[in-house]
């Protein structure tokens, strides 16, 4: 197999597109040349990369798979190129991070200003999702870091990962919920709950879960999952539906007079948010000064900070 660069931003056009020719008008050239390099891939892989029909073109299962393959070695060139420059001393090309919505909160915004002050040629691309995305998106190359809440028995071992701050959780409820002053667990067990988490029974990220196995009850009733906490604590104000998220995240301007933190006995392990990166895999240099502002922001903010082993 004998694939090229030139081959996979073709393909990547192609798919972003959705057609040769949304294609062609991305990388300013012909049509025919996307479509003769299309076919040199297809040769390649030994397969159909694209269903065509006319609502364009759609990707194969192989092709689904090399996406995943594309993206991260683009990527990585992309980080080389920067990285190359920015060892010159030409401080341009892109950060890509993730950022968990308590680390957008305590963080970002001063963190980003003050970056933009030392590097304001640098164009920094900004993910929001939750942290067992990020997470995900770290391993695959996608992002150069992640700010992101981790359990202290997440499997982590192929990450880089140091401590921010911890994050304490409860129970939120909208204002005025009949059971918003409920002292126990047991009392909430008839509930249904809105969780940015995995509902399966084994998933070690799941607070939710456990903390019902915890009380000895049988487990929650889960309405609804999401992928962003501002889903979910919007669907709780205005709802009955419960949430476990942290203190912080009902405490925001925009949801503190909307919802409350429900008082119950049980106690929920505190969550650590950490830097995570790839190991063994080097920063650019300006996605290391980001980093590395990151982790003094929280030790200025949080008081503390340590190395997971």
């Amino acid at each position: 197999m004998d694939l090229t660069l030139a081959q996979l931003r073709v393909f990547v056009a192609v798919a972003d597109g959705g057609s040769l020719r949304a294609a062609a008008r991305r990388l300013g050239i012909a049509q025919s040349g996307v479509t003769q390099q299309l076919r040199k891939l297809e040769g390649s892989v030994g397969g159909s990369l694209f269903e065509r029909g006319h609502r364009g073109a759609r990707l194969t299962a192989t092709g689904e798979r090399l996406r995943i393959r594309a993206d991260v070695i683009l990527g990585e060139c992309a980080r080389t190129e920067d990285e190359m420059r920015q060892l010159r001393g030409e401080l341009t090309g892109q950060v890509s991070l993730g950022v968990a919505a308590e680390a957008m909160m305590r963080l970002f915004p001063a963190l980003l200003a003050s970056f933009r002050e030392r590097c304001p040629r640098i164009d920094v691309h900004l993910t929001s999702a939750t942290s067992r995305v990020l997470t995900a998106w770290v391993r695959e190359g996608r992002l150069d870091f992640a700010l992101a809440l981790t359990s202290r028995d997440a499997d982590i071992h192929d990450l880089d990962a140091t401590v921010l701050f911890e994050s304490p959780v409860a129970v939120i409820a909208r204002r005025g919920h009949p059971l918003s002053h409920a002292r126990s667990l047991q009392a909430l067990k008839s509930c249904d709950w809105v969780s940015t988490r995995p509902r399966h029974a084994g998933d070690v990220a799941n607070r939710l879960q456990t903390l019902f196995e915890d009380a000895g009850l049988e487990g929650p009733r889960i309405a609804a999952t999401t992928e962003a906490v501002f889903d979910t604590l919007h669907c709780v104000a205005n709802s009955d539906y419960l949430s476990l998220e942290p203190v912080r995240l009902a405490q925001h301007p925009f949801f503190k007079d909307h919802v409350v933190m429900v008082p119950i006995k049980e106690q929920v392990p505190v969550t650590r948010v950490c830097l995570l990166r790839r190991a063994g895999v080097p920063l650019t240099p300006v996605a290391q000064e980001l980093a590395s502002m990151a982790v003094s922001f929280a030790r200025m903010g949080a008081g503390g900070l340590a190395s997971l082993t």
